[in-house]
């Protein structure tokens, strides 16, 4: 398997009883590492997300005054 791409994200999913999208898991909204990975041979993709630590979060400044 190959990693076409990797980004961190909070992860949502949609709840259809609420009709609202809500953070996977059930907490509070926090940082997933998410990967798309590619297997050629079968020509199959897997999406992967994995919740981060606090300590492995960063926060990038936004610029607003």
């Amino acid at each position: 398997m190959t990693v076409l791409c990797s980004a961190r994200a909070v992860v949502l999913l949609y709840d259809d009883t609420h009709k609202q999208w809500v953070a996977a898991g059930g907490g509070p909204q926090t940082l997933s590492c998410v990967q798309l990975y590619h297997h050629p041979g079968a020509n199959a993709f897997r999406l992967v997300g994995r919740k981060m630590q606090p300590d492995q979060q960063v926060r990038v400044p936004g610029g607003h005054p």
